[in-house]
């Protein structure tokens, strides 16, 4: 998003592409939309050869992605059209027994406002957050930059109840929707929609699992110091209805204890984090705190399907920039860009290829409120078509941000 490149973030995933309504910028993102549907329609109109495929030729998948976004002001002055153009591959390599091997590669084509006048975003998108650089740059300029990244390459190991992953993959501890303070390796930014399969870590991994519901973890982040890295331990059990977890282990410059759960209230499913960190440098004369998460969700007989999540973020510090924890992974020690958070949602099936959904996110101690409708459409089997809006509003939100109406309209194709 246009708006949100002023953040204190090196690499920000969330819509980085706006063009301002000048003739010409419209006419290249014009062309470029066009050449996209040309092809998009092209390959949706092959036959999938998949049955054919010889036993030796890896799993290969992956979509393309339309991306179209109106960025509008409260008073409709300054209105910004961003686009960006989605390419994902994903490929699984079963080559052995008990050996696979999964890579997948996400490339996009950013075009417009934030291309033209945003200094140095090129030296942002060649940046990796992980300890591997596995990010480039093809070409940067006036008209667009296209940007590629290996975001899942890693070796995993089955053999009965053990398993073992390394390399760059996505390990998710979570149990609630919006917020996660047990995800301790991949966190991810709600707001982030366009980003289905969120950021990978490099890491290794090794599990035990002695029952369907119950495991043990251990598994380790590189980074490029001790307070970039990540050691940490899951047990995850079964207790009646419930699934839980306990986890514990370092976390960047913290030692951190915590504890999760899923399970049901009479219909109604109850989900919930807690996680405690403490600072491990001068650990006895500092104080830690405590960052905790719960939620409800509930399906009515009508279809109707109601999601609610309340978080107390007592990690919270105030930034100079506080929108980065909105646009990229936040830590799992401050999730939020308050102290506290609420999350509301409810979706429904209107027919059978068209559901609608309708949130809203916003905080109890500070002026914050994002309302976030959207409606989806199954055009044919492989093509959907998205419209969703992210609507920023409050004091914290209007004074950072020059155009806070977001409306976005997408089109994937999966193959």
């Amino acid at each position: 998003m246009e708006q949100y490149q002023n953040i204190d973030s090196p690499k920000s995933t969330v819509f980085n592409c706006s063009v301002s309504f000048s003739a010409r910028h419209v006419k290249n993102c014009g062309a470029i939309s066009a050449a996209f549907l040309i092809l998009l329609f092209f390959f949706a109109a092959q036959p999938s050869n998949a049955q054919n495929r010889p036993s030796w030729r890896p799993d290969i998948s992956g979509y393309i992605k339309e991306l179209g976004q109106l960025s509008v002001s409260n008073s409709f002055g300054t209105i910004h059209y961003d686009n960006i153009i989605h390419h994902r591959i994903e490929n699984t390599w079963s080559f052995a027994d008990h050996w696979e091997l999964e890579a997948d590669l996400r490339t996009r084509l950013l075009s417009g406002f934030t291309v033209n006048n945003r200094p140095g975003l090129k030296q942002v998108y060649e940046r990796d957050s992980n300890y591997f650089d596995l990010s480039w740059v093809w070409f940067s300029n006036d008209i667009g930059l296209m940007h590629s990244q290996i975001d899942r390459v890693y070796l995993s190991y089955f053999n009965g109840p053990w398993e073992a992953t390394a390399g760059r993959q996505r390990l998710n501890w979570s149990r609630t929707f919006v917020w996660s303070p047990n995800d301790l390796f991949n966190n991810f930014a709600y707001l982030d929609f366009d980003y289905e399969e969120r950021p990978g870590t490099d890491a290794i991994n090794l599990q035990y699992n002695w029952s369907y519901a119950s495991s043990i973890q251990v598994a380790g982040q590189l980074g490029h110091s001790w307070n970039e890295s990540v050691i940490a331990g899951m047990l995850r059990t079964n207790w009646g209805t419930y699934d839980i977890q306990l986890i514990g282990g370092h976390y960047q410059n913290n030692i951190t204890l915590g504890t999760g759960w899923a399970g049901y209230l009479g219909d109604a499913g109850f989900k919930g984090e807690v996680s405690y960190f403490h600072p491990e440098r001068n650990f006895f004369d500092r104080r830690g705190h405590i960052t905790a998460t719960t939620g409800f969700d509930y399906m009515f007989s009508n279809g109707l399907y109601l999601q609610s999540e309340i978080l107390y973020n007592g990690g919270y510090q105030k930034r100079v920039a506080p929108l980065a924890n909105l646009t990229q992974p936040p830590s799992a020690d401050n999730l939020f860009i308050a102290k506290t958070g609420f999350f509301v949602d409810g979706s429904y099936e209107i027919s059978p290829l068209v559901s609608g959904q309708l949130g809203f996110m916003g905080s109890f101690d500070r002026s914050i409120f994002i309302a976030i409708p959207q409606v989806s459409i199954s055009v044919t089997e492989n093509l959907d078509f998205l419209l969703l809006s992210q609507l920023l509003k409050g004091t914290t939100l209007n004074q950072s941000i020059e155009t806070p109406n977001l409306f976005f309209f997408r089109l994937k194709y999966s193959y």
